[in-house]
């Protein structure tokens, strides 16, 4: 006789849930070429959070602390011109892409303002996280840093050619 354990339901609920987000990690360019069971310790470092339709994330000068992976939602990056005090949005975050990256380089003020446009979840990657990364397991934080290196170079340069708007 096979006796109901609510335990093994929550067991492969949770199972579930981690394989889900695993699968979301291999799909995103910062982790490209971290293999499967790397990703478990990639998938440790980052930490979880829900952010409510308008709700800021965080404020143009604050000092960046985190880059943010956007896991499901909608985020606007925003920013305030001093000569003019109007605020524009520059960009617009959709699942699997990331933002704030240069905190992971930096602890320095904010360039923007970050806000969800709609219910958004989110994938935190903290300095001190990705530091910790680097010492206790150098495959992965090399992999990281040289991605992230690729992708601000591409972001510089794509800035650069992009026509002046005299």
């Amino acid at each position: 006789m096979r006796f109901y354990n609510p335990l093994n339901v929550v067991n492969r609920l949770y199972d579930e849930e981690i394989l889900a987000k695993l699968s979301f990690l291999k799909n995103i360019k910062l982790f490209e070429g971290i293999g499967k069971r790397q990703q478990i310790h990639v998938l440790e470092s980052l930490q979880e959070r829900t952010y409510l339709k308008g709700e800021t994330i965080f404020t143009q000068g604050d000092i960046g602390r985190a880059l943010f992976i956007v896991f499901s939602g909608k985020v606007a990056l925003s920013r305030l011109d001093p000569v003019t005090q109007k605020t524009d949005v520059i960009a617009e975050v959709h699942p699997g892409e990331f933002f704030g990256e240069m905190a992971l380089l930096e602890e320095m003020p904010r360039t923007a303002t970050a806000y969800a446009l709609e219910d958004t979840k989110v994938f935190m990657l903290f300095k001190i996280k990705m530091e910790a990364l680097l010492f206790a397991r150098p495959k992965i934080g090399v992999v990281i840093a040289a991605q992230l290196a690729k992708i601000l170079s591409a972001r510089l340069r794509a800035m650069l050619e992009k026509p002046s708007q005299d």
